[in-house]
Order: structure tokens, then C-alpha cells, then sequence
């Protein structure tokens, strides 16, 4: 039995027939039944009845569809986990996470670690929140510190949530919101255009998605991809910028005054991703346990 044939069956089942299976998969349809076929000789019964449109599984197949999802994903999971750590063996780990967790974070914690693993070369893998999913950890990526995932995760995908991030915002010391006794509400933030970070190609704003989970539809007038730009937006009067607090930490060091946003709906989780066999290894365990015991200024931490 192959492993081709079982992706080949389940495709079939999830698309509900040979002919959506095959434009899945990309192959041909001819293949798609030559595979169904070995199957169903090797187990020795009908998995699949072809004489209902849409084919429809039979009792067996449907019994064996829980086992061939079971078997694929067990698979996919060693892949990943063995290709999370696909870089020690030369001596390198990639960590996954983005720009302004990046900027904050790993200077120091790397600079803490680097005495204890000499010879361990770091690579940052630093990715838009959209473009920083589950999957990348499968592609040679050792541990990943992002905003939370997405559920349900890879099956073997282990997540530590570390710290919750409210959003600031960034004004110039001549606004008359710089003024503010406290925090203040994000309709007065409102009153002045707004200056985020995400691109449409990045998925958006997190932001505007934050406030659209809560029905509410707000519209930038100019977005970036990275802080540094947004803090030069704001100091050239552009209008009003809004950041986690994380990376609301460079803007002020840059002349800007940051405020409290009032708004229950703005803020975000940071976690940790790992699979298991990360600790199986001097390495990877000092890595494991520095980025859990991050927090960096402007994050609150989960109990």
C-alpha cells in the first residue's frame, strides 16, 4: 500500500469524485482510478460504489477513510517535525516570526543564548502576520513566535500563548490628542486619518480585522509594511498611527507620543509553535525555553 493511493482516496472522498479529485491533485483522471483500483486490490474490498453520481463510499470505505486520514496525517506530522529541525545537522536553526516581534524580541534573546550554542548559526525568517501560518513550520522552520494561529493546528503542532498585546496609537507631539490625560477612546483616534501597518498583499491590516470580527468596517488612508515606515508617516502629518503595543515601543523612542487606546476590541495573543521532537536536542531546548520566557516591554503577560 502507498501512500499516493491513500492521498488519491481521500482526495476523492473530500471532492466527492474522480474528476474534482483528479483537477486537485493534477493528474489525470486515468490515474486517479488506476490508484483507487490498486486500493481496493490490496485491501481486498469495494471502497468506493461508482454506480451513484456523485460515487459514494461504501461501508468499508468508510470505515477506511478515519484510518487513511489518521495514517496521512501521522505522516505529515513526521515530515514536519523531522524538517523543523532539518538545519541542525549543519549547525543552523530558523526561527519564524514577523517584523515587529523580530525587532523587539530576538536581538536580546539571541544575544542571551549565543555564549551557550557557539556554533549554532540563527536565521530569521521575519513574515507578514498573513503570510506566517501553520505550514511554514513544516519547511525547515525550528520554532515560530507569532500571533496566534488559526485552530485547529497540525496535528503534533504544540502552542505556548506567552503575552497579549493592546494597540497604541502614535501621534506628533503638536496633536492635540499628544494631550490626552489617559487613554483615549478609538473614536477620537477616528476623528483623524489613520495610518496602519499591512498591505493588501499581506492580508490586510490586523487592525481592520480585529474591528470587522466585531462588525465594524474602517478604512486607512495610507498602510505599510513595516514600522519604521509608519512612524515617518506620522511625523510627516499623514494622520494618526495605530500599532501593538510591541512595536509601539521603536515609535516613541523616535519623538512620537504613543497612547492607551480604550478599546477592549484591540489587542492581540503571541505564541510560541514547536513540535516535540524541538526538545530532543541540547539546542533546541536552550532555544525553547529563552523564547518562553520572553516578554517584551509593551506585552501583558497570559496567566
Amino acid at each position: 500500500m502507498e501512500l499516493d493511493w491513500l492521498e488519491t482516496f481521500l482526495a476523492v472522498v473530500d471532492r466527492g469524485g474522480f474528476t474534482a479529485a483528479s483537477e486537485q491533485l493534477h493528474r489525470s483522471q486515468s490515474r486517479v482510478s488506476a490508484h483507487i483500483a490498486a486500493l481496493e486490490r490490496d485491501l481486498g474490498v469495494r471502497l468506493i460504489d461508482r454506480t451513484h453520481r456523485p460515487a459514494t463510499l461504501t461501508p468499508a470505505g468508510e470505515v477506511f477513510a478515519r484510518h487513511a486520514r489518521e495514517i496521512v496525517s501521522g505522516v505529515g506530522t513526521a515530515r514536519s517535525a523531522v524538517s523543523a529541525l532539518r538545519g541542525l545537522d549543519q549547525g543552523a536553526v530558523t526561527l519564524l516570526t514577523t517584523p515587529s516581534i523580530g525587532t523587539t524580541v530576538f536581538p536580546d534573546l539571541l544575544a542571551t543564548i549565543a555564549p551557550e550554542l557557539p556554533r549554532v548559526r540563527f536565521g530569521l525568517a521575519e513574515h507578514a502576520r498573513h503570510d506566517a501560518d501553520s505550514r511554514s513550520l513544516g519547511e525547515g522552520v525550528a520554532l515560530a513566535l507569532l500571533p496566534r494561529l488559526p485552530h485547529p493546528l497540525p496535528a503534533g503542532l504544540r502552542e505556548r500563548v506567552l503575552w497579549r498585546e493592546p494597540f497604541r496609537a502614535l501621534v506628533r507631539a503638536d496633536d492635540p490628542l499628544a494631550r490626552a490625560d489617559g487613554p483615549v477612546t478609538f473614536d477620537r483616534v477616528l476623528c483623524s486619518p489613520l495610518l496602519l501597518c499591512g498591505t493588501s498583499s499581506e492580508g490586510g491590516p490586523e487592525v481592520v480585522r480585529l474591528l470587522a470580527e466585531h462588525g465594524a468596517a474602517i478604512r486607512p488612508r495610507a498602510t505599510t509594511d513595516t514600522i519604521g515606515t509608519l512612524v515617518g508617516l506620522v511625523k510627516a502629518g499623514l494622520g494618526i498611527g495605530v500599532v501593538n503595543a510591541v512595536a509601539a515601543g521603536k515609535a516613541e523612542s523616535d519623538g512620537l507620543t504613543v497612547l492607551e487606546i480604550d478599546d477592549a476590541r484591540l489587542g492581540r495573543e503571541v505564541a510560541a509553535y514547536w513540535y516535540d521532537v524541538l526538545l530532543a536536542t541540547r539546542v533546541g531546548r536552550t532555544l525553547h525555553a529563552a523564547v518562553l520566557a520572553a516578554m517584551p516591554p509593551g506585552a501583558l503577560p497570559v496567566r
